[in-house]
């Protein structure tokens, strides 16, 4: 991975949890890694348990964000999430996966556009 897209992941992951803050969330973990990959951040929004996948790109040139999460990426995450969960909590929690998609400007990094799409591998 290039400096520069290192530089871009990690002011998207920093935009992600000022949102998730400002919205009143409770950061319990960024980063988390085990065997099968990483979850980016792991919060609690009231009740439950939210695994937050953020996607950060600075040009739609090969799709927005929101469109970069494959079937693999997906099945992934919920292995993540489940790995995660048996491993600290061992009894079930109320958990959703959440995205967070971010736009920063090319030259200055700055946050162009934000979605946050909740429960986005409902089923």
């Amino acid at each position: 991975m290039t400096k520069e897209r290192q530089q871009v992941g990690h002011e998207g992951e920093k935009a992600a949890r000022l949102h998730l803050e400002k919205l009143g969330y409770r950061i319990i973990e960024t980063n988390y890694r085990c065997s099968l990959g990483e979850i980016d951040i792991i919060a609690r929004d009231k009740g439950a348990i939210v695994i937050i996948e953020v996607r950060t790109k600075t040009s739609s040139a090969f799709g927005l964000p929101e469109e970069s999460i494959t079937k693999e990426k997906a099945r992934r995450l919920r292995r993540l999430a489940l790995c995660y969960l048996q491993s600290t909590y061992k009894r079930e929690v109320p958990c959703r996966i959440d995205l967070i998609a971010i736009m920063l400007d090319k030259d200055n990094h700055t946050v162009r556009k934000l979605n946050h799409i909740r429960g986005i591998l409902a089923g």
